[in-house]
């Protein structure tokens, strides 16, 4: 959508410059006055070619000139005599999907009531966040931008960020440009833009007034930058009128406002401002530690002097992949007030959080998301609510400072059951003199309450209008997360110092004290601060036990609310919100008289509210290979599951299998997706598992391009995984190695022949040693075996006739006849066998076998047997 270009016109307000120090104020404080404000002119909002999305509505065309939520654009406007190109896509996290809108009114005894509640739908907010790319540099990037490629810093410059919330697109035929504000940056500089609505619900005395042209006397938007901010020099030469004294030097800001809450210095109340005092092993006396001997400044309450300096521009802790913090906002009577209506205040604080939501993501990964929204009316009750006691005007009986009502918000927040809320946050429109926000430190996912009025402490902070109240925001949430300060810093202070080398930051970042130009980026120790706090290697360990991976193919929660237009239990149908139906009260989510069903939620449903027939066709088949169609049942309004064919089966070339029922690959989906890119083939990830449609980069080798859409669910991914609803699902063990195996020959094929090698060697080994254990088992039983008189002739001992019960005297051992021939003896019974071992004997007596000690042994043990030694003597 192109409009006609406007003529630029900037109003400056002359100041004298000249050189004064002045002591700043020792809380985060408003902005300080402008000095020069222009209209911008939008010279076109481009609408990309848009993705199949299953989730559309029926009704919805893909070629619309319709903006949608889901869509992306590049945004051209010009200011400040340069053209500027943004070019944006949709902030996906920032509406939870059960996410509502609770409107409240004061009643005429001063009790705050529920008025209504109404769904947060996430079609409805037109929320954005992109780059700002170079006119050079902006074409390429819209192809790729067609194509849903993910940006790639690396391969592209770009000038900056962008956060746009879109009000109205506008009509190019009847002239009318677009309303949206939001803010960008140009090489560090920042670039606000607001309605004129907003600029003058938030102008000083000292602001720029807004100057009406004729050639463009309905501008509805202006723009300012952070340099168009007045000094605080020229502030005070304007509001005085005198030069200032140049006698007294300049000092930064010593403290954050919120250092005034005991809770926030007192390291004996938080446990996150206690030092980790442990030493190292070979430092058990801290001898090494070069901060082991600076001394402690314990002022306010014993705050504790931690600076973060060791961990300055360390990430490690911060989530590596995104997440998501869901928080729950509240608007008081009089922030309300100053916007107008509900639906205002509404409208801002979700500019607000599309703002800091995307600061936070693009430091930490972690985007914010909005569950609850509670919004009072801008009528103040004259009594506190027991129940909302924070919902008081800024005067009048309760006087609550901005710490009590963050106490008594605290109080509210910590009797709320377990909600799911990391966070709460109050809009409040009410500052405290020039504090305009405060928050408790470290209470990041802390649900229940502590301590007594006036320091309850919870998960919570007050943030108040302002011109730039997203800054005010993204301080006190950074506070939340465990930031402190950085301004003001000294060797002995608690305070995040600029580097190692420097202490004050010089109020550049967003934990500056007081609210001044560029404090849109978190400094590098308020990186190291927050990160090193949810590693805990400071003591403390931050709780993030509420910071959850994004879903996208998370169901709907029910809210159990009519107008919502989902069917939850107790409701027959529901059309939506501003809906009717002839077939479904919309105000009680009821059939109406003789209807059955509703075709707006079903689809096995006619235009008269009966039952369609059973030869309807429900859901059509996407592919005829992969898919059949399905057939409405003829009994009910409900349309049978969708059957198809197995995912992964073969149905064409090239890798084409079914997936959900429809015949594709990967290389296929980024020739669909792709086209304007002329992307071919597929990325061969080895072990992708994100889901996402990659594909080779066709202009550089080795690159891939990775797309912000989902592979179809049924896809392969990873080792023989499968996509389902943006996951990976791994495979069976088997399948995965084998997939690994055909994957990764270059490393699998080297890898099999050296264990080929090494199992045939230990093999070898193996027999080896089995062939040499029987070899050695054999001899061993060989050596046991062989007789004691192997080397011996084998000589017959001689035998005796018949038995001799006794040995007569004369042939005891000793006598003289003992020493002569021994007699010959036989034994009863027949030795023959024994005697002959089965061969001839002559019957003649045989000579006596010599006898080893061996042998003495073995005849000594036989019974009948003599011991021959005393008749033959000695063996020889």
């Amino acid at each position: 959508m192109l409009f006609p270009g406007h003529a630029i016109h900037t109003h400056t307000l002359v100041v004298v410059f000249v050189i004064y120090a002045v002591v700043v104020s020792a809380s985060i404080g408003p902005a300080r006055p402008l000095k020069r404000i222009t209209n911008p002119s939008t010279l076109a909002l481009e609408i990309l070619p848009r993705r199949p999305n299953t989730h559309e509505p029926r009704s919805f065309s893909s070629r619309s000139p319709v903006l949608r939520h889901s869509d992306t654009f590049r945004l051209t406007l010009s200011a400040f005599d340069q053209t500027y190109h943004l070019h944006l896509r949709p902030n996906d996290h920032l509406i939870h999907p059960a996410a509502r809108v609770n409107y409240y009114h004061t009643t005429a005894d001063g009790l705050t009531v529920l008025d209504r509640t109404e769904p947060l739908l996430r079609e409805n907010v037109k929320v954005y966040w992109g780059e700002v790319v170079p006119e050079e540099e902006s074409p390429s990037r819209m192809r790729e931008d067609a194509a849903g490629a993910l940006p790639r810093p690396s391969q592209q410059r770009t000038l900056g960020w962008a956060r746009i919330i879109v009000h109205d697109q506008g009509d190019i035929t009847q002239g009318t440009p677009p309303i949206y504000e939001g803010a960008f940056s140009v090489q560090g500089q920042i670039h606000h833009i607001m309605t004129k609505d907003n600029y003058l619900r938030h102008k000083h005395e000292f602001d720029s007034p807004i100057t009406v042209f004729q050639d463009e006397p309905d501008s509805p938007l202006i723009i300012f930058r952070d340099s168009d901010l007045m000094s605080i020099l020229e502030e005070h030469t304007l509001r005085t009128g005198i030069p200032p004294d140049l006698s007294e030097p300049l000092q930064p800001p010593r403290t954050c406002g919120h250092d005034s809450l005991s809770y926030n210095t007192d390291p004996n109340l938080n446990p996150s401002l206690r030092q980790d005092n442990t030493s190292p092993w070979y430092d058990s006396l801290g001898v090494f530690n070069p901060f082991s001997f600076i001394k402690r400044d314990d002022v306010a309450g014993g705050n504790a002097t931690t600076n973060f300096i060791n961990n300055i521009g360390q990430s490690a802790g911060c989530p590596l992949s995104q997440k998501v913090l869901y928080m729950g906002v509240a608007a008081d009577c009089a922030y309300t007030a100053i916007y107008g209506t509900t639906s205002n205040a509404t409208t801002q604080i979700l500019n607000n959080w599309n703002m800091a939501s995307s600061l936070y993501k693009t430091t930490f990964n972690v985007s914010f998301g909005i569950v609850e929204l509670q919004v009072h009316n801008a009528t103040c009750p004259t009594i506190a609510d027991p129940e909302n006691p924070w919902n008081v005007d800024c005067t009048g009986p309760a006087n609550l400072t901005l710490n009590d009502r963050l106490s008594a918000f605290s109080e509210w927040r910590g009797n709320r059951t377990n909600d799911g809320v990391g966070l709460w946050h109050l809009m409040s429109g009410c500052p405290t003199g020039s504090e305009v926000g405060i928050a408790w430190l470290s209470t990041l996912c802390q649900q229940e309450a502590t301590g007594d009025a006036p320091n309850i402490v919870s998960g919570t902070a007050v943030s108040t209008a302002g011109r730039t109240e997203w800054q005010v925001v993204s301080h006190e949430i950074g506070h939340n997360f465990g930031a402190i300060c950085t301004t003001g810093c000294n060797s002995t202070s608690s305070c995040c110092p600029s580097s190692a080398n420097q202490c004050d930051a010089g109020g550049q970042f967003v934990m500056n004290p007081t609210t001044a130009a560029s404090e849109t980026t978190f400094s590098p120790c308020s990186l190291g601060n927050i990160c090193s706090l949810m590693q805990g290697n400071t003591g403390w360990k931050t709780n993030t036990s509420c910071l959850v991976a994004p879903n996208p193919s998370q169901k709907v929660i029910s809210l159990q609310m009519c107008g919502n237009g989902i069917v939850e239990a107790g409701e027959d149908c529901d059309p939506g919100p501003g809906t009717n139906s002839t077939c479904c009260d919309s105000s009680t989510c009821k059939f109406t008289s003789g209807s059955v069903c509703d075709p707006a939620n079903s689809q096995c449903c006619t235009d008269s509210c009966q039952f369609a027939p059973s030869t309807q066709v429900c859901r059509l088949a996407k592919d005829a290979t992969c898919d059949t169609p399905e057939f409405c049942m003829g009994n009910n309004a409900t349309c049978p599951p969708d059957v198809f064919a197995p995912n992964g089966k073969s149905c064409g070339s090239k890798g084409s299998a079914c997936a959900s029922g429809q015949c594709t690959s990967p290389s296929l989906q980024c020739q669909q997706l792709g086209a304007s890119m002329n992307l071919q083939e597929a990325c061969p990830a080895q072990n992708d598992k994100s889901c996402l449609v990659s594909c080779q980069d066709p202009t550089a080798a080795n690159q891939c391009i990775t797309l912000q859409t989902q592979l179809v669910d049924g896809s392969p991914c990873g080792y023989a995984g499968t996509c389902m609803g943006g996951n990976c699902k791994a495979g069976s063990l088997i399948a995965t190695a084998e997939a690994w195996y055909t994957r990764n020959l270059t490393i699998s094929v080297p890898v099999t022949v050296a264990a080929g090698i090494v199992f045939v060697f230990l093999l070898g080994l193996t027999l080896l040693c089995i062939v040499r254990s029987c070899r050695g088992r054999r001899n061993d039983r060989l050596r046991f075996a062989e007789p004691a008189l192997k080397d011996q002739k084998p000589e017959r001992i001689r035998s005796w006739v018949r038995p001799v019960a006794e040995i007569p005297s004369v042939l005891q051992p000793g006598s003289s006849f003992s020493r002569g021939q021994a007699p010959s003896m036989s034994r009863s019974g027949s030795l023959a066998s024994r005697d002959t071992h089965g061969r001839s004997n002559s019957g003649g007596p045989v000579p006596p076998l010599p006898f080893s000690g061996t042998a003495r042994v073995v005849a000594q043990s036989q019974k009948f047997w003599v011991d021959p030694s005393p008749w033959n003597g000695p063996p020889r």
